[in-house]
């Protein structure tokens, strides 16, 4: 289990590595600033459950996932979105057959780094999460914190790529020992752009005299 638990730590790093990567690499490009822009996300990835939940998963403790997230920029640097999420795992052991779905939605707020549409940035969020561990202790919801990061790419005026890195903290979960658990999630999607102020790289001077 400690092997694991390291594999998975070393992953989170590299992947943390990378986006850092990336934002210095960002830190030298001029771009147009971005604000009042709505946006819709759909995006598909794999949560690595907690072993603590004692889903019986062995070496497999994860499942793909799928969501959605409605958004807004609402300036330069901050924005909020809704984010509500379905990961699927199959248990093994005594509930083999069984599915361990895990049904999240989240309010979360993003603290982006550049002004411009290609920025990594910061989320923070709180939510809940309807998760189930075992027929033996059955579904159960808890409160969810929500902590990650992650990076857009503008392709053209309305659509982007856009990678996240979640830690999802659920927050009593009825598992043995009573502990809080800790659900990573990391996932890409395609994003779609709307409204918002035009956008200029630079300030359009007109000739002298007009």
């Amino acid at each position: 289990m400690s092997a694991e638990i390291g594999v998975m730590k070393k992953s989170l790093r590299v992947l943390t590595a990378f986006l850092a990567m990336i934002a210095a690499g960002s830190a030298w490009a001029v771009g147009p600033a971005a604000r009042g822009e709505t946006y819709i996300n759909l995006f598909g990835g794999n949560t690595f459950f907690d072993q603590a939940a004692g889903l019986g998963l062995g070496s497999g403790n994860n499942g793909g996932v799928v969501g959605v997230r409605l958004g807004h920029r609402i300036d330069a640097h901050l924005g909020v979105e809704a984010q509500v999420a379905a990961a699927f795992a199959h248990l093994q052991g005594e509930v083999k057959g069984g599915n361990a779905g895990q049904y999240s939605g989240a309010v979360i707020g993003n603290l982006y780094a550049f002004a411009s549409p290609s920025t990594p940035y910061l989320s923070l969020g709180l939510g809940a999460s309807s998760n189930l561990f075992g027929n033996r202790l059955g579904r159960s919801t808890e409160l969810m914190g929500v902590f990650g990061v992650g990076y857009q790419q503008l392709l053209g005026r309305h659509f982007g790529l856009r990678l996240d890195v979640q830690d999802q903290m659920l927050f009593n979960a009825p598992v043995l020992g009573g502990q809080n658990l800790n659900d990573v999630q990391v996932t890409g999607g395609l994003s779609y752009f709307w409204g918002g102020s035009e956008r200029k790289a630079f300030p359009v001077i007109g000739p002298k005299g007009q």
